[in-house]
């Protein structure tokens, strides 16, 4: 695994994190909160995590190796896909997981990339105005 990889999926699960806390935070005052609500948000944040990493490191190990890459990409897709829906079906069958909580920190990655991007892109902007 590259060291640019084992970067991007430290920021992605940092955002998470953060973004996962103020989930809990704006459930505090709802009729959501309890530890329904906590367990939910730790379980979608870990399955957001997992899947983003197994992503990068499935995307890596595609473009390094030529043959047979699109089939370790289905299945991988595949699996990935799989533990989004065994989470989110375990979350939905017991009580002591909130199943909202859980699906919306499934978007955070993506979230977090895109918060990334405009910091990433504000820095650019920064650097070429202090060159000139």
């Amino acid at each position: 695994m590259s060291k640019t990889l084992l970067v991007e999926i430290r920021n992605i699960a940092i955002g998470v994190i953060i973004l996962g806390a103020v989930q809990v935070l704006v459930t505090l005052p709802t009729k959501f909160f309890g530890l329904s609500a906590i367990f939910g948000t730790l379980l979608g944040c870990a399955v957001a995590i997992l899947n983003f990493a197994l992503m990068g490191i499935i995307l890596e190990r595609c473009v390094s190796k030529q043959k047979g890459a699109s089939g370790l990409m289905g299945v991988g897709y595949i699996g990935r896909l799989a533990l989004i829906a065994l989470a989110v079906i375990w979350a939905t069958k017991v009580d002591y997981l909130n199943y909202v909580c859980v699906i919306i920190p499934l978007i955070f990655p993506q979230i977090s990339i895109f918060i990334l991007n405009l910091t990433r892109k504000k820095e650019r902007e920064v650097s070429e105005d202090e060159r000139t």
